[in-house]
């Protein structure tokens, strides 16, 4: 099975991100792992600021983790 998403980068993705409704997950990356370590399967956006994202009542520092929204 295929899942196709996309990793949230900028303010104009996270608000595309809650606006659509997509889920987002939450992944810990280290150079040179290419994959990363799921951190929370996550759900709907629910805010952000230049500094950390909330997703499903967490919130998590946008430097440390990686988001991916899952495209329908």
């Amino acid at each position: 099975m295929s899942t196709t998403y996309k990793v949230l980068k900028n303010d104009i993705d996270f608000l595309t991100a809650a606006l659509a409704q997509s889920k987002v997950s939450v992944w810990y990356r280290e150079d040179p792992d290419p994959i990363g370590h799921l951190i929370d399967y996550g759900g709907i956006e629910e805010g952000h600021t230049p500094e950390s994202i909330r997703v499903a009542g967490s919130w998590f520092m946008r430097e440390r983790f990686e988001f991916r929204a899952y495209i329908k």
